[in-house]
């Protein structure tokens, strides 16, 4: 559940910050629908608390609010973002802020607060290169300086704006400043570059589909040719210019639109259109009650009717438009007040919001301990993964020295393991400035040594000034015992004056200590002894499992010894058991060459005695019964000799090579032999034996002597087993219908070779069967049995022959 929330929260998030990018984009173009995005941005923001999303959301409702008009909401959005920015310590927001309540002094005809709040965001901006809240300053505070007379400082300000609007490819952004500069331009009366400049602003407006700047870039050359009293072009141009802002909806434009088409009817004397056109303003103006435009439209209507001597309409329209001009002041003087008491409120929470900014600071200086103390806490938990992830001793000594200096003054450092049977403190890494000390020890009999105090006492020493503070350990001290080992670059060891050791202990047991020491006095803090206190605790915990674990290889050796040594007395033993299988096997064929031996001895006197009676030809049948009867001695001599070679493969080590081998007469040899070995240590044992060999299998690659011992045991286990069960019945008085058998078979199967072993016994206890190849695991009896042979036919097949 926690990580579903987790990935909601971080949605939520991105999706906050994908719909105030998407509103700061549009906020020119589509005010509407950049107050519509930023508004869901806000509510989500207040939903899951996040600040920042908070800030951007409503910083895009005052811009958007700007381009609406709504200058009041604008200006009270805005200093909300300018505080929120101001407590986040985020100064690209706060940037941008400062422009925007700059812009928006600027609508109202504030210029000097438009101009400081320029000013103040383009301070801002330069702080941290935010170009595009730069960009916006330079425009608002160049259009003000021309507003003010200084028309040169104004356009420096202007081109440095449309320089970075260039360099950071804002299109939009960047024909805003075109249009500002033709204004400029245009109230200075140079036309001609009036005109360029909205020309580029409207190429701009068009690649970008900017229908607000488009409308005023040709509104702008309407005016220009006005001016120059190109009465056809100017007309033209304006009619272009109502069409767009009809299109985008555009209410003030149209308006203006309207208004000068009417003003270019009057100069045309085409009385009719005017009339239409200045009455078709004044209803736009009063639609969305603009004020200025009303007045303007009734001042205008007020001239026509003057010159066209229509007395009564021109009284008529001249009172209108001093009503609405009056109450325009007066609205001017309301909304002046407005923005005064705005201004007083936003200076106000300038001023909270710069106390909470003093205590944040106050309270961070206080917090940066509690930081440093959670980056170092964050450190050690890496370095105690590090040094406790392995068993090597001396791996986990140089692990530790490799991290202690990012954390502290660790000049001189060293880790010493007591043994505690050998009076002594061994230093198998100890270093100084990067150089190594050559193994030594420390004798902890002489108690003149802070290292055999921390251990004895076992509790920390903390110097920072060894020739003043030695005395709260020891009475008397002899400095140059701490640098009486030696480098091994044969260098000389310096005198240490600030000293940390801290002892290592696990389970109440001292294993050794740390050492960290500095050149310098005063060098260490209570902060550096809780840091070392805590590698202190990994350390020990470390060397105690890298002992531990030494201490368990070492037995493992010893039982790996005992294990290869009853390994070969298993052999030995098995070996033992064939022997008087072997002398049963061997007997037959011995038994075959000593009587044929016996019958020859007596044909060669019987030959000889035909030769000398000259009988040739029953000389010659004896010598064919001769003949007969060395091939079947010749016979069964190989059969005893292929016996022998037979034992003596088992006997000796195997040599790991394979080689071509007959599987099936390999385990039918091993069937009979295992067979009689038991019969002559029993005489009363008897069994069935059966064998099913797959004639098809031929020689197979195989080290012959380890496939034997296998085979062997799997035989002789089969015979334990039927002859136990033998017994067991046997005393239960139902041994009649008992028949002990055991079948040896062999099978091909694709690209295996199975080899089965199977009796009727009373098999093998479920409980038992995932242990039966464990070493030394056995069912037998104590003596009987070491449970090595399954162990060991287990690592022929799997190991030694890659099988199952």
């Amino acid at each position: 559940m926690k990580k579903i929330q987790e990935s909601t929260h971080t949605e939520l998030i991105q999706e906050i910050n994908e719909l105030n990018d998407r509103a700061w984009k549009i906020h020119i173009t589509e005010p509407k629908l950049g107050l519509e995005l930023s508004s869901r941005a806000k509510s989500l923001s207040e939903q899951c608390n996040y600040r920042s999303g908070l800030a951007y959301s409503i910083r895009n409702m005052g811009v958007s609010h700007r381009y609406l008009s709504n200058l009041e909401m604008a200006l009270s959005l805005s200093i909300q973002a300018l505080n929120l920015f101001i407590e986040l310590d985020d100064e690209s927001g706060r940037s941008q802020a400062l422009v925007s309540i700059g812009a928006i002094y600027y609508y109202m005809g504030e210029y000097d607060k438009g101009l400081d709040f320029f000013l103040q965001g383009l301070h801002h901006g330069e702080k941290i290169d935010n170009k595009e809240s730069m960009t916006y300053a330079y425009n608002g505070a160049g259009y003000i300086y021309s507003l003010s007379g200084e028309n040169q400082k104004g356009l420096d300000f202007l081109k440095k704006a449309l320089t970075l609007s260039q360099e950071i490819n804002n299109i939009s952004l960047e024909s805003t400043i075109y249009d500002s500069i033709a204004t400029v331009y245009l109230n200075d009366g140079q036309l001609d570059k009036a005109l360029q400049a909205y020309i580029e602003c409207q190429k701009l407006s068009e690649q970008k589909n900017d229908k607000r700047n488009l409308g005023y870039s040709i509104l702008g050359i309407g005016e220009i040719f006005l001016k120059q009293n190109k009465l056809a072009e100017s007309t033209k141009h304006t009619n272009q210019a109502l069409s767009i802002f009809r299109q985008i909806g555009y209410k003030v434009g149209e308006s203006n639109s309207l208004l000068i088409l009417g003003k270019l009817s009057l100069l045309q004397n085409k009385q009719t259109e005017s009339v239409s056109y200045l009455k078709e303003s004044l209803k736009v103006g009063e639609e969305i009650k603009a004020k200025a435009s009303i007045y303007r439209a009734h001042e205008a209507l007020a001239e026509h009717y003057e010159k066209k001597q229509d007395f009564a309409s021109f009284v008529e329209h001249y009172k209108l438009y001093h009503k609405y001009k009056s109450e325009v002041y007066k609205d001017e003087q309301e909304l002046k007040q407005k923005y005064i008491n705005i201004q007083y409120d936003m200076e106000k929470l300038q001023q909270e919001a710069e106390i909470n900014r003093l205590t944040n600071v106050v309270m961070k200086e206080k917090n940066e301990e509690l930081e440093k103390s959670y980056k170092s806490i964050s450190v050690l938990s890496k370095i105690g993964r590090d040094i406790t992830s392995t068993l090597d001793l001396d791996t986990i000594l140089n692990t530790v020295y490799e991290n202690v200096n990012h954390l502290m003054d660790a000049t001189v450092f060293g880790i010493g393991i007591y043994k505690e049977e050998e009076e002594t403190i061994e230093y198998r890494l100890s270093v100084e400035e990067g150089k190594r000390y050559k193994p030594y020890t420390r004798k902890t009999n002489d108690k003149n040594q802070l290292a055999v105090w921390c251990i004895e006492n076992n509790k920390e020493i903390f110097i920072n000034d060894i020739e003043t503070e030695y005395s709260k350990y020891l009475k008397n001290i002899d400095v140059t015992v701490l640098t009486s080992a030696a480098l091994e670059d044969g260098s000389i060891p310096k005198d240490p004056h600030s000293i940390i050791y801290l002892p290592l202990e696990v389970k109440g047991k001292i294993i050794g200590l740390i050492s960290v020491q500095s050149f310098e006095k005063n060098k260490y803090t209570p902060y550096h002894l809780d840091i070392l206190k805590t590698l202190a605790s990994y350390t020990s915990a470390a060397l105690y499992n890298a002992q531990s674990y030494e201490t368990l290889q070492g037995t493992l050796n010893e039982l790996k010894l005992a294990q290869t040594q009853l390994i070969q007395s298993e052999k030995m033993a098995s070996l033992g058991e064939l022997t008087a299988g072997i002398a049963h096997e061997i007997q037959n064929p011995l038994n075959f060459v000593n009587n044929f031996s016996e019958v020859n001895k007596e044909l060669v006197d019987e030959l000889q005695q035909e030769l000398k009676a000259g009988k040739i030809d029953d000389a010659i049948e004896i010598s064919n019964d001769i003949k007969a009867n060395e091939e079947k001695i010749n016979h069964h001599g190989k059969r005893a000799d292929a016996i022998v070679k037979g034992m003596l493969q088992h006997s000796r080590n195997s040599s790991g090579v394979k080689e071509p081998t007959d599987i099936n007469a390999l385990a039918d040899e091993y069937f009979r032999l295992a067979y009689h070995g038991l019969r002559a240590k029993d005489k009363s044992f008897n069994a069935t034996m059966k064998s099913d060999f797959d004639e098809s299998i031929g020689n197979i690659e195989v080290i012959p002597q380890d496939i034997g011992r296998v085979i062997l045991n799997l035989i002789t286990n089969a015979f334990y087993a039927v002859s136990e069960k033998k017994i067991q019945l046997k005393k239960e008085g139902s041994d009649d219908k008992y028949d002990p058998t055991v079948l040896v078979s062999s099978k091909k199967m694709g690209n295996y070779v199975e080899i089965s072993v199977k009796d009727n016994g009373n098999g093998i206890p479920d409980n038992i069967k995932n242990k039966i190849f464990q070493p030394f695991f056995t069912t037998k009896p104590t003596g009987q049995g070491t449970g090595l042979g399954l162990s060991m036919s287990y690592d022929i097949i799997t190991k030694g022959h890659g099988g199952e």
